[in-house]
């Protein structure tokens, strides 16, 4: 009888794409009775993990899925380099420490005027 293809048993083959991510054909993967998958071996290193990694997961329009925090991470990277393309000159550090000082000006205004209307005195 001749097997069909895409089973876990098979090796599947797998590509390295630009950002370093990869994918794997789809296979077909049992439950166990507790609701466990075993994920084949090219699976996992597609996505980076090996055994006693935490993974995140999430089931989507019916789809489940799970993520690394390696293939997160690489995907945030990407996503972080396209817009470094589009935005050339602009830091985002120095806009995040310009807003988290305005914000921390804009707290103790406030901290002084409640201060000062229950007869405290200011913070410097």
């Amino acid at each position: 009888m001749a097997r069909a293809s895409g089973f876990a048993e098979e090796p599947q083959p797998f590509e390295d794409a630009a950002d370093g991510l990869r994918s794997v054909p789809y296979a077909r993967l049992k439950i166990d009775s507790a609701g466990r998958v075993v994920i084949p071996a090219e699976m996992r290193a597609a996505m980076m993990v090996k055994p006693g990694d935490t993974v995140t997961a999430e089931v989507k329009d019916g789809e489940f899925r799970i993520t690394s925090p390696a293939v997160a991470l690489k995907r945030f990277q990407a996503v972080g380099r396209e817009w470094r393309k589009k935005n050339p000159g602009v830091d985002l550090v120095e806009d995040l420490i310009a807003d988290r000082r305005a914000e921390a000006r804009r707290e103790l205004e406030e901290a002084n005027e409640w201060r000062r209307a229950h007869g405290l005195p200011p913070l410097d």
